[in-house]
């Protein structure tokens, strides 16, 4: 065995000029007729006019006429390209089959095509596990040799282009964050449905995973019945671990895969959010200028606004000395930094929000310790009847919201209580607020 492979490789050394194109244009030849022939174009055996007239066609895109000599290139892919064959009173020309899946494994790889079957469906044909087949240890075999094996190309082709289109649609993603995108909008409808059609491929690579759960079960299931020899046993053994070691993989790709998608996904709705408040945000600009320009008036060399938009005077800090000081030991310098002015009712707006925001953590810290101590005594706390109470005390639907919250992220970190949440509505005094049902309770309660 050692032997023949040795030979398998020898082979392959001495033979790689004619198995692999040596040049850009023999590659391209053979695509481009077998493109021709998918299409339609020509038949499947050729005349030699195509063969030329597509020959042509590659020169002529590569622009490269002049330098290469076209018997030259057709020699050069002769032996295991194409073949000649009689036909009729003349001679036809067709690709060889090694030609033809060379082809599609390098339009696939350039160009490629999320599938429209979920690859589920391609489980449940080519893997599909029946009771004939664990019926004896060369069935099993023979399922594993042509089945599995087969399958597994598929479902790693399947995986490789889900992956790469992911990729490259998550580097196109990048590319809308750029200011100079045009018509970014659209582009975000576009990927957005990109993204539908990612999510179900995903869904589809799930189902597939449940599907190899069931198809692993049955071969564990009938392990006893192949341990009467070694031999057999060996031989089911090397095929569950092939199972098993392959869909590992599998696993962590779809993992990988998935989580690109998710990432892409909340990109994709942060920059939504982003347009959606930048199209508000330039509509209210737009408004604005619309009304100064409608009721500015011109009067004595200046513009006069309207009354209701008043007048701001531009805040500056004085974090610096705006007059250096001279340091001068025979004289006294008296100069004095100059202060800027300062809106003295943005300021005061600014110190009152301030306070109100301290208060508010304050009150917030409060209510969150009167539940704690009610919990500590057994008490099952409905969230609805403390929200109601908050908000009659508090007048202020922060507090009893940024308490919620707290609550929440309390018990998350916590093993000493924990929350029943039950989807069903429940009203509070605000009728714009509705809560679902939360109990908080103490585990020793």
């Amino acid at each position: 065995m050692e032997y023949k492979e040795t030979d398998l490789l020898k082979s392959v050394a001495r033979s790689y000029n004619e198995i692999l194109p040596q040049n850009q244009e023999a590659l391209l030849l053979v695509v481009w007729l077998y493109q021709k022939i998918q299409d339609g174009k020509i038949n499947h055996e050729f005349t030699k006019r195509d063969f030329e007239d597509t020959l042509d066609d590659v020169l002529e895109l590569l622009q490269k006429t002049q330098s290469i000599q076209k018997e030259t290139l057709s020699k050069k892919i002769s032996n295991y390209y194409y073949r000649t064959i009689s036909y009729k009173n003349e001679y036809r020309l067709h690709l060889t089959v090694f030609a033809e899946n060379l082809c599609k494994l390098v339009l696939g790889q350039l160009q490629p095509e999320i599938k429209k079957l979920e690859l589920i469906h391609t489980f449940r044909k080519t893997l599909k596990l029946t009771e004939e087949d664990m019926e004896s240890i060369a069935k099993l075999e023979y399922w594993h040799r042509h089945n599995f094996n087969s399958a597994k190309n598929e479902i790693l082709s399947h995986i490789e282009i889900l992956q790469k289109t992911v990729e490259d649609k998550t580097n196109e993603l990048r590319q809308l964050l750029k200011p100079d995108a045009d018509n970014p909008k659209a582009l975000v409808n576009d990927f957005i449905q990109v993204f539908e059609t990612l999510k179900e491929q995903t869904t589809g690579l799930l189902n597939t995973i449940n599907f190899k759960n069931e198809t692993l079960l049955k071969i564990q299931s009938v392990k006893d019945r192949f341990a009467e020899s070694e031999e057999m046993f060996e031989q089911y053994d090397n095929i569950q671990r092939d199972f098993e070691n392959f869909f590992e993989n599998i696993d962590r790709r779809i993992a990988a895969i998935n989580e690109k998608i998710q990432l892409a996904s909340k990109r994709l709705r942060n920059l939504i959010d982003t347009l959606k408040y930048k199209q508000k945000f330039k509509v209210n600009i737009e408004k604005l200028l619309s009304y100064m320009l409608k009721t500015a008036q011109h009067k004595q060399g200046q513009i006069e606004l309207d009354e209701k938009i008043p007048a701001r005077k531009i805040l500056a800090m004085p974090t610096k000395f705006l007059a250096v000081p001279v340091i001068d030991f025979k004289t006294n310098n008296q100069a004095e930094p100059n202060i800027p002015e300062q809106d003295a009712a943005h300021l005061e707006a600014e110190r009152l929000k301030n306070l109100r925001m301290l208060k508010n953590q304050e009150q917030t810290a409060k209510w969150m310790d009167k539940m704690e101590q009610a919990l500590e005594t057994g008490e099952a706390l409905n969230y609805t009847e403390w929200f109601n109470k908050i908000a009659r005390t508090e007048h202020n639907l922060e507090i009893p919201i940024k308490v919620c919250f707290g609550i929440i992220e309390s018990c998350n970190n916590s093993t000493e209580k924990y929350i029943e949440l039950e989807q069903t509505h429940e009203n509070t005094i605000d009728k714009n607020v509705t809560l679902w049902k939360m109990i908080i309770r103490h585990t020793d309660s």
